[in-house]
Formats: structure tokens, sequence, C-alpha cells
């Protein structure tokens, strides 16, 4: 047995999975429907489902649409309508702590994600400026909440020295524009069509603020799903990998496919991807990368769990993304 093979079966038997090499092939017999859930981001799934990878692999695959983010995809997941989720990391991670064992993370799909942005004309041009303005997208229990926190907290300041709004999304636009807010926490697209077309300008990403790379974005699977369909997971995870070499490889054909399946214009993605606010990642998930950002969450009560490095160790399953890695030749 080869140390790959021995490895994945120690991580699987540890998780309740006893995966041997004939267990891997025979679930690639029978090919199941596979429900994706998605919503409107800039991730490796709309290059997989523009590309039309895992169809082209022999699957048939449901595309369904979440455009009120990770909530309504969590209850789909709980009713067993969806077998994968693709969502801003940290909301897979407040939906399995509210829901334990309902997500196994398989794969990271994107980094940053989140970022500061202020108007133009405010004044603001770092996190310390912040002090005394109009803030938008202050929303608790939320990634862009944390981020914030992490930021002001490293700038000397608490939200205490800031004007806290509850706007989001498309409304931080003509908020800005009217001078409700002077800066937001936002997320991409919003925050690089701001950007893009000279109505603010950026503050920082929030790898800048953490330090490190931020985990943006992944993809997450139903355990009972992987149980049952362990090479059909492998297969989705090949397919990351195929979308992640796009993006390396032949960047503009992956925010074409990425603007077209999304309904975000081509500018918007192209500037997203060329100032950083998104970017590509491993997609192997680093179990220590994402414990700390679990830690960073917990801090900040963004999700609540008894034990970090517990809630890791149950949530974070890499073993099919390597066993794509080895399949493929990797």
């Amino acid at each position: 047995m080869s140390t790959v093979v021995l490895a994945l079966g120690l991580v699987a038997a540890a998780a309740g999975l006893a995966v041997s090499p004939s267990a891997w092939a025979a679930s690639a017999a029978a090919k199941p429907v596979l429900r994706m859930g998605i919503f409107p981001a800039l991730r490796p799934l709309e290059i997989i489902r523009a590309e039309g990878y895992l169809e082209k692999m022999g699957y048939k695959v449901e595309w369904i649409n979440f455009p009120k983010y990770a909530p309504a995809e969590a209850a789909a997941a709980a009713a067993g309508a969806i077998d994968f989720a693709e969502a801003d990391t940290s909301g897979l991670m407040q939906m399995d702590a509210r829901s334990p064992g309902l997500y196994w993370y398989i794969a990271n799909g994107s980094s940053n994600y989140v970022a500061i942005v202020a108007r133009k004309d405010s004044g603001i041009n770092s996190l310390k400026d912040l002090k005394g303005k109009n803030v938008g997208g202050v929303i608790l229990n939320s990634a862009p909440y944390a981020v914030l926190r992490l930021g002001l907290a490293k700038a000397g300041l608490t939200l205490k020295d800031l004007h806290a709004f509850n706007i989001v999304g498309p409304s931080q636009a003509p908020a800005m524009q009217r001078n409700a807010i002077q800066a937001a926490v936002s997320w991409v697209p919003y925050d690089s069509q701001m950007l893009a077309t000279g109505e603010a300008k950026l503050v920082a990403t929030a790898s800048q603020i953490y330090g490190e790379t931020w985990p943006g974005g992944g993809i997450a699977v139903r355990p009972e799903f992987a149980k049952e369909h362990r090479q059909a997971v492998v297969d989705v995870m090949k397919a990351v990998i195929m979308a992640e070499k796009l993006l390396h490889d032949h960047p503009q054909r992956a925010y074409k496919d990425i603007a077209r399946v999304t309904g975000t214009s081509l500018a918007n993605v192209t500037y997203s991807y060329e100032h950083g606010l998104v970017g590509p990642i491993d997609p192997v998930p680093n179990k220590k990368q994402l414990e700390n950002q679990i830690g960073i969450l917990k801090k900040y009560h963004v999700i609540h769990v008894a034990s970090v490095s517990g809630f890791t160790d149950q949530l974070i399953h890499p073993e099919f993304i390597e066993k794509a890695e080895s399949q493929l030749g990797k």
C-alpha cells in the first residue's frame, strides 16, 4: 500500500470513513447526480460550470443558485436538497458551527474577498482614519465584521470609535455617493465595482489586515453524500484543480467564464483579480491556516465553538482533494 493511500485511509478512518483502494474504485461505477449549491461569486465552481468539466466526466449536474448567501444554502443542505455548497469560507464555518456535522469543508476556492474601501474624498487613507467616520457593512456575526474588528484592533480602535451602519452589498455605492457613509467593509463584486469606477479607494484587503492569506471562499460537501459517493467527491475536486489551473494559465478565459455565469461584468471580474480583491489559492485546505481563521471568528463572536482545534478537525477534510491530486498524478 502506498504512503498516499495509507495516509488517506488514516485520515478517513479518523472521520468515520473506512476508505480502501477498492472502496474508492467501487464508488466510481455508478455516477450520482451532482446537486451543486452556488451563488454569484468569483470562484472555481463558476469556471467548472462554464467549462462543463463535470459533464465531460459523465456526470449530470444540477446547478442550484442561492442569491441570498450561506443561510439559505445551509438550509438546503440540511434538508438534503443539495450535496455541495460553495460559499465564503467563514460562512461555511458559521453554518457548521450552528449545525454540527452539516458540512465537510473539502477545498479552498479563493483568497481575500473582503476589503475595506473609502470614498475618494473622505480623507481616509488608513485604518486609523476610520475614527469618527460613518462605516457601512457592519453586520454582526459575519466575516466582514471580524475583518473590520481585527483591522480596528491593529489600528488601536474599537467599534465605539466610529459610526457603524448595516448598509451592505449593492446599497453601499449609492450610500457612499450621498456621503451617508464615508467607508465600508465590503466584498466582491460590490467593492470592486466602486473601485473600478473611481468612486472609492482601497484602504486594505482582508489579507493585508490579517497579515497572511485570508481564505475567502471554499467548497463543502454533505458528509452523508461523501461517505456514499467518495469517487464523485474526488472528481469534483479534480474539476476544482482544473479550474485553478485555468485561472493560472489562461486567466482571461477564466474571467470570461466567471462573468458569463455570474452575470457580473467582465471588467469587474478582471479588476477584482488583477487588483487582488479576490485571488487564486491553493485548493488543498491547510488545517493550521483554517484553524487560525476559526480562532479569529471565535474571538470576535462570529462563531461559537467549544474547541477551535476540535471544530477544525471535524470540519476540514483535505483527503478528497489529496486523492484527486494523486489520481491526476500531481
